[in-house]
């Protein structure tokens, strides 16, 4: 007679699998790549930036984080829509201020 199998023991910590176990470097050369089959900055903003950022505050509001990103080069500030147009304004004002506009 022989004793029963025991069950493994489960990892408990679960990992996600990006699809097609892409990492992030491979996500990075994807993003750019449609970037760069963009010939102009409004389809660049309507065909990767925006639904980029869309996604961004979505998961970002599920969770309740508030995105303030303030890099060397850029910033990106995730505010309420409504917010969005004086927030522009603010800004062109001044790179028009600095001329840098």
């Amino acid at each position: 007679m022989t004793a029963p199998k025991q069950p493994k023991a489960q990892n408990k910590t679960k990992t996600k699998k990006v699809r097609g176990g892409k990492g992030p470097s491979s996500f990075m050369r994807d993003l750019q790549a449609r970037m760069e089959n963009c010939s102009n900055a409004e389809t660049l903003n309507d065909q990767v930036i925006t639904p980029f950022i869309q996604s961004l505050v979505t998961v970002c509001d599920a969770r309740g984080y508030v995105l303030n990103v303030y890099g060397e080069n850029c910033n990106l500030a995730i505010t309420p829509g409504d917010h969005s147009e004086p927030l522009f304004q603010l800004i062109e004002a001044y790179l028009d201020e600095a001329n840098l506009g």
